[in-house]
């Protein structure tokens, strides 16, 4: 555990290493002593077993280990509170490049951690400061990259990437803690994919086939063939491709099966 010489705020409460001040079992008192007092934590977890005494709580076996694991989450949130107050390279407010498939979301927020571990992108390609306005002027920048009004995100193409990798070398890397797929030790369920950015220029194989009328079978002879390719899968699994794509392969590929 990371040790952090910061106080924390709460009085060091009395009474829990004797029984005879306490009231507390001997088979429980030998429970509590196991809590090291020189353990970081410690102070918040004696306070969470203070609580439940003081709230007429028992102090059994269950109640001092839930006291353990409150007092640890606690301390834990204390360092990481320390963490976000400590200056940094990164401003207050950011505009993001993050990379979802074959795509780029552009997006601002106050706090990248919470807002990458919502988003969970497959990688955040870079970042620069600015805030709504910013974010606005990326937005206008790459209009004609962009799938919808209603989207935040744009189709990989030369420009983007160049500006992409300028931002990149202005401003450096992104913090390698902030949440991605690429860093979480194990993938989360596809229900637990967030914001996939389902717009009309997004569809399945079998929406897109229709609406072009282009038999099912030529579609998935060019995946085959690998003149096509999905762009992400949405929250259950279902594989996304781009209706430009289809239709480009449409206009002049019928007879490419």
């Amino acid at each position: 555990m990371v040790q952090s010489n910061h106080k924390i705020p709460i009085a060091r409460p009395y009474g829990l290493a004797r029984e005879e001040s306490s009231g507390v079992r001997p088979s429980v008192q030998a429970l509590v002593e196991t809590v090291d007092q020189s353990e970081p934590a410690f102070i918040l977890i004696a306070a969470e077993l203070q609580r439940i005494r003081r709230t007429g709580g028992d102090l059994d076996a269950e109640s001092i280990g839930q006291a353990i694991a409150d007092g640890r989450r606690k301390y834990a949130q204390h360092l990481q509170d320390e963490e976000d107050r400590r200056p940094s390279r990164i401003p207050s407010s950011i505009v993001y490049y993050a990379r979802r498939g074959r795509l780029v979301k552009i997006g601002y927020t106050a706090k990248p951690r919470k807002r990458f571990a919502g988003l969970l992108p497959d990688e955040i390609l870079a970042w620069e400061p600015g805030g709504r306005p910013e974010e606005a002027d990326r937005h206008q920048q790459f209009s004609n990259l962009r799938l919808s009004n209603a989207a935040e995100y744009f189709t990989r193409h030369a420009t983007l990437d160049a500006h992409i990798a300028q931002v990149r070398e202005e401003f450096g890397a992104p913090d390698p803690a902030w949440p991605t797929l690429q860093n979480l030790r194990q993938r989360p369920s596809r229900a637990r994919l967030p914001e996939l950015p389902l717009t009309a220029h997004l569809v399945t194989l079998e929406v897109g086939t229709r609406q072009l009328g282009i038999r099912l079978g030529t579609a998935r002879v060019w995946i085959h063939r690998k003149k096509l390719d999905h762009v992400l899968r949405d929250e259950n699994g279902v594989q996304l491709y781009f209706l430009s794509d289809l239709k480009s392969l449409a206009s002049g590929g019928r007879s490419a099966t």
